[in-house]
C-alpha cells in the first residue's frame, strides 16, 4: 500500500456455501465479535460478508479455519463503496 493510500474502510466478501450452511457461520461468527456481518445472498448465490477494512486478514483467516466445519469458498474481494 502507498503512503499517502488509506485501509478501506470496510470490505465486501463473497462467499460460495450451501444455504443449510449460512445457519451455521452465522452461530459460529457470533462468537468472534465485530469481525464481520453477515448480509444476504446476491442474485449470483453469493453470500455477501462485510468485514472492517482493519480486520480483513483476521476475518480471511477465521473463515480458513472452519472450512473443516463448513464448505465454503472466497469467490471474491471488494472495497466496500459505503452500503450495504
Amino acid at each position: 500500500m502507498k503512503e499517502n493510500e488509506q485501509t478501506p474502510k470496510e470490505y465486501d466478501l463473497y462467499l460460495k456455501i450451501a444455504r443449510p450452511d449460512i445457519h451455521v457461520l452465522c452461530y459460529i461468527a457470533e462468537a468472534e465479535d465485530n469481525l464481520m456481518n453477515i448480509r444476504h445472498t446476491t442474485e449470483e448465490g453469493y453470500l455477501k460478508v462485510i468485514v472492517p477494512g482493519d480486520l480483513l486478514q483476521e476475518a480471511l483467516n477465521f473463515l480458513d479455519s472452519i472450512k473443516n466445519v463448513i464448505n465454503l469458498e472466497v469467490v471474491e474481494i471488494r472495497e466496500n463503496p459505503g452500503h450495504t
